[in-house]
């Protein structure tokens, strides 16, 4: 199976951004558990909270936090810093690596997670994007 080649970049596996995908979440996890153990809550209160409304905002101010401070640095979240990937635009191929832009894709990656389907769409898609790197107009690639 070929890889495809966008800007002079290799598309990135979708295998390899589910690792690093859920390899962010873990860490991001265990840091939301030390938050509630701080405040005074149980393990089990974290892991047994139902969702909640309040759940989306928080989520969506969470996006554009993590991705104004980790694009900057990586032209990605820290997932993709770990798996060396980046991402870049999928119009001119530069690397997205302003704050206002990684917030922006983080904010719709977060909120839209909540749908499911935006998250899965890469499965079928052609350019292995997710329907937030459709809107951010973007493309995930290994970094050469």
């Amino acid at each position: 199976m070929q890889q495809e080649e966008f800007h002079g970049y290799l598309l990135a596996s979708r295998g390899k951004r589910l690792l690093a995908s859920l390899t962010e979440g873990i860490i991001y996890m265990f840091v939301m558990i030390g938050i509630f153990l701080l405040f005074g809550k149980s393990f089990g209160y974290y892991w047994n909270r139902d969702l909640q409304l309040i759940d989306i905002p928080v989520s969506a101010i969470t996006g554009l936090v993590v991705g104004a401070i980790f694009y900057p640095l990586f032209s990605g979240n820290l997932g993709h810093r770990i798996f060396d990937l980046k991402v870049i635009s999928s119009e001119t191929g530069m690397e997205v690596n302003k704050a206002p832009e990684g917030a922006i894709r983080e904010l719709l990656k977060y909120v839209l997670g909540y749908l499911l389907i935006p998250v899965i769409w890469l499965l079928w898609d052609d350019k292995k994007q997710n329907l937030y790197d459709k809107l951010s107009k973007t493309l995930v690639v290994e970094n050469n």
